[in-house]
């Protein structure tokens, strides 16, 4: 008999945006195919994928895994944790913890834990350590100007787990998933026989129809229904759900395209969650960004480490900041300014929000749900008299005689 998976609920909600955590954007593999669903969604295609049996009571007769509804696992996690016997889970690979840590309340502490036979539902058991089995992958050291904000390789493997307490953490997650996923399948790679090598290797060759590597990317791509894919866009290791479109000259890297998503022409989209409905606009760069349902972002000055919220807009010249130069960035949490311990981060959309051309905006803020954001208006033509001639300028929103 399968050992049962309860999910706690906490009181969290995700500033900006108000929702639980459950109800936030991850991607979700099942059946071969990847999605962009809930974290709710998520830990339940986890939890079945490791052999669990979700359940909202435990099992008085055996142990029972219990988890919090704001807590992001992987599959190989959770097998672990279930091996690994009776216990709250606690991990020490401190490259992991310093990579991870920043705004969780106990890091080395997941709320993950299994409950011996009749122990009342809740975290707590003895210490049980677990081993990550993470892969240090070499660092690809980038221009010495922000040299600074790469403090070393960032450990990733098939066993992967992530408190989701503040939108910044949705950005982490959304990495890790992706790299959670390239992690399974590398050691099922690794695992297999000569013959389960080849039969993995031969669809992806079918689909290329080349031993060209970049031919060999962009079979990596599954592609759901009804999509609409220009010939001259560039998809490479992306999973694309029904009904996305991408257009002319378009580059999607790495990333989850959710249902109907569209990424029109020159944009680029890289190691991203883009929500079912989220459109990425003409010339547009995210990187490394998460797109709730129905966000809109134009081009703008090019998008890092930015989490838009649902039917969230941000209108063309628009610029995020996104690495400091001098000390670590900080962001609001529970009312006071937090530091991240971090150089590299952009900013929080709220739901609905709406930001105007010119704005510009500094790292690490979260703008509310339902604001409209301006740019200063004292510059901007309003009037014209109409004798006017030679050469103008604009003053207070009124033109007027200039220097020639």
């Amino acid at each position: 008999m399968a050992v049962r998976a309860v999910r706690l609920p906490t009181s969290t909600r995700l500033a900006p945006f108000g929702d639980a955590p459950g109800e936030a954007p991850v991607p979700v593999w099942s059946g071969g195919r990847a999605r962009v669903a809930t974290l709710a969604e998520a830990q339940l295609a986890a939890v079945t994928a490791a052999g669990l049996e979700p359940a909202d009571t435990p099992d008085p007769g055996a142990p029972t895994l219990v988890y919090t509804d704001r807590t992001w696992f992987t599959p190989g996690f959770l097998r672990a944790v279930a091996a690994a016997g009776a216990g709250r889970v606690v991990l020490s690979d401190p490259d992991w913890l310093r990579e991870t840590g920043s705004l969780q309340p106990d890091p080395a502490r997941p709320e993950v834990a299994v409950l011996p036979a009749g122990a009342p539902l809740g975290l707590e058991g003895p210490d049980r350590p677990l081993d990550l089995r993470l892969r240090h992958p070499p660092v690809e050291r980038q221009h010495p100007a922000f040299a600074h904000a790469q403090r070393g390789g960032f450990p990733v493997g098939a066993r992967m787990v992530h408190g989701v307490h503040h939108w910044t953490h949705l950005l982490r997650v959304g990495l890790l998933a992706l790299a959670g996923r390239a992690e399974e399948a590398r050691e099922d790679w690794e695992s297999a026989s000569f013959v389960g090598k080849l039969g993995m290797a031969l669809p992806v060759l079918g689909r290329a129809r080349s031993l060209s590597p970049a031919r060999i990317a962009a079979s990596l791509a599954p592609r759901g229904r009804n999509t609409r894919i220009h010939p001259t866009a560039v998809i490479e290791a992306c999973e694309i759900d029904d009904d996305v479109e991408i257009g002319p000259f378009a580059l999607c890297r790495a990333s989850v395209l959710g249902r109907g998503a569209r990424v029109d022409a020159y944009a680029q989209v890289a190691a991203s969650v883009v929500g079912p409905g989220a459109r990425v606009g003409t010339e547009a760069m995210v990187n490394l960004c998460v797109l709730w349902p129905g966000a809109f972002v134009s081009s703008g000055g090019g998008w890092q480490m930015c989490v838009f919220g649902r039917d969230a807009f941000v209108a063309k010249t628009a610029t995020a900041l996104d690495l400091s130069f001098g000390r670590t960035i900080s962001v609001e949490a529970d009312g006071q300014r937090v530091d991240t311990e971090g150089w590299f981060l952009g900013s929080a959309f709220g739901h609905r929000a709406r930001v105007g051309a010119g704005v510009r905006i500094a790292y690490g803020q979260s703008i509310p749900n339902d604001v409209l954001l301006v740019a200063p208006a004292d510059d901007l033509f309003r009037r014209i008299p109409a004798d006017a001639t030679g050469t103008l300028t604009v003053k207070d929103g009124v033109v007027v005689p200039g220097k020639g």
